[in-house]
């Protein structure tokens, strides 16, 4: 009988801190978003989207996406590791030049108006696809039904963090999730 009653104790005070807040109260759901750009060489897109589904109002006091940057810090990146497109131009052009007696230059003269509007458009692609990755998460009231959509992008081979501390309106006890 008295293991019988430990065991039961065990288990009633192992569940406890599950009474207090439960992920039934917000719903986070973490999807990837498939890049289309350059950026897909160096960054996977995810989105986050919080959901209010209790009873209760949420105050959303801080929240950070650990590994997560925004789109302007991936497009300095990806703008920095990608190597020029005319500099890859003459390195094929000027050797060649030499062995050809100077056709690989002038074909390199030629295509070099070209390669330069093709690098402009790409990078275009990639500052324009970079603006809806902002990796903040707006603070303050979140009601009943309401929900948050966050977008970041996570250098490939690592996975986002999202760390949220929040306040429940009615009790005013703060919670800490880790998802």
């Amino acid at each position: 009988m008295k293991k019988i009653m430990c065991l039961l104790l065990v288990c009633l005070w192992g569940n406890l801190n599950c009474f207090g807040f439960t992920n039934s109260n917000l719903d986070i759901v973490v999807t990837q978003v498939p890049l289309t750009s350059h950026l897909k060489k160096y960054y996977n897109g995810y989105q986050y989207k919080i959901t209010n589904v209790s009873k209760n109002k949420y105050n959303i006091l801080s929240a950070q996406i650990i590994n997560g940057n925004d789109g302007n810090i991936a497009f300095a990146t990806t703008k920095n590791n990608e190597p020029s497109a005319i500099a890859r131009t003459w390195m094929i052009a000027g050797p060649a030049g030499l062995f050809s007696l100077g056709i690989g230059w002038v074909l390199g003269l030629i295509a070099t108006p070209i390669v330069a509007i093709t690098s402009n458009n790409n990078e275009k692609k990639v500052q324009i696809e970079c603006l809806s990755y902002t990796n903040l998460i707006p603070l303050g009231i979140i009601n009943t039904g309401e929900d948050v959509n966050i977008n970041t992008l996570v250098p490939i081979g690592s996975k986002p963090q999202l760390k949220i501390t929040i306040q429940d309106c009615q009790t005013n006890v703060l919670y800490t999730i880790a998802h």
